[in-house]
């Protein structure tokens, strides 16, 4: 077995931990809480358009104007998703179907990025942990999904374990049944819509609530990071 194999399922092993503990990692309500939120969001924001929307770009070689359609479909199915369950459950059921379509939502979600990851790996090991820095920013934050379930959420083990493991699930997948690069382009199209809803709606403070320096600072940090990058692949 390949090193960026080892890799690969070592990162799904951390994402998993992240998942699992992530209640725990989330900062209290409060200065230092936003400051980590907005510093997180200047680091993603800036990898989302510097590097994955780029890739993203570049997949239009192969699939043209459609790698567009699929980064739309990402960004509108997790909008889509929690605007149905608020707007067609009354209170009773609004709890229950929340949870289940989050729940679903982001076991898909991370079982597509393990794949996206295994590939990524394989292909530059640089390139496949710059993909999980945004990824491990928002399952330790907890932003989007566990934040915003329920408390019941939290206290299910089988949910808990059921997240932990989807991303290494993806990475096993993708080790013992080979994925096109086309179905990899298409993947990192929808993942790429998906993470630009999530930073966009869910990652950076509302209103007040935000602290700009601390999203300029992760946004300068990961320029220059982002530099060193490029002159590394020249």
């Amino acid at each position: 077995m390949s090193l960026s194999i080892f890799l690969a399922l070592g990162l799904g092993v951390i994402l998993g931990l992240i998942h699992f503990f992530s209640e725990n990692l989330e900062p209290e309500e409060g200065l230092k809480h936003y400051r980590i939120i907005s510093f997180a969001a200047g680091i993603s924001i800036a990898y989302l358009f510097l590097d994955l929307l780029p890739q993203t770009y570049e997949a239009a070689v192969h699939l043209k104007q459609m790698v567009f359609v699929f980064l739309l479909l990402g960004f509108a199915v997790f909008h889509l998703a929690e605007k149905f369950a608020y707007q067609h459950s009354d209170q009773d059921k609004l709890a229950r179907e929340l949870k289940e379509i989050h729940s679903i939502s982001f076991f898909g979600y991370y079982f597509l990025v393990g794949i996206v990851l295994k590939d990524k790996i394989q292909i530059s090991m640089l390139e496949g942990s710059l993909f999980m820095i945004p990824i491990v920013l928002h399952a330790g934050l907890s932003t989007a999904s566990l934040a915003r379930i329920h408390g019941e959420i939290r206290e299910s083990t089988f949910i808990k374990i059921a997240l932990s493991l989807s991303t290494l699930l993806g990475v096993i997948f993708a080790i013992l049944i080979h994925v096109p690069s086309v179905i990899n382009n298409i993947l990192i199209s929808f993942i790429a819509g998906i993470l630009l809803y999530i930073i966009v709606k869910e990652f950076l403070p509302e209103k007040k609530k935000g602290q700009p320096i601390f999203f300029i600072i992760g946004l300068a940090l990961f320029f220059v990071f982002y530099i060193f990058i490029i002159l590394a692949r020249k």
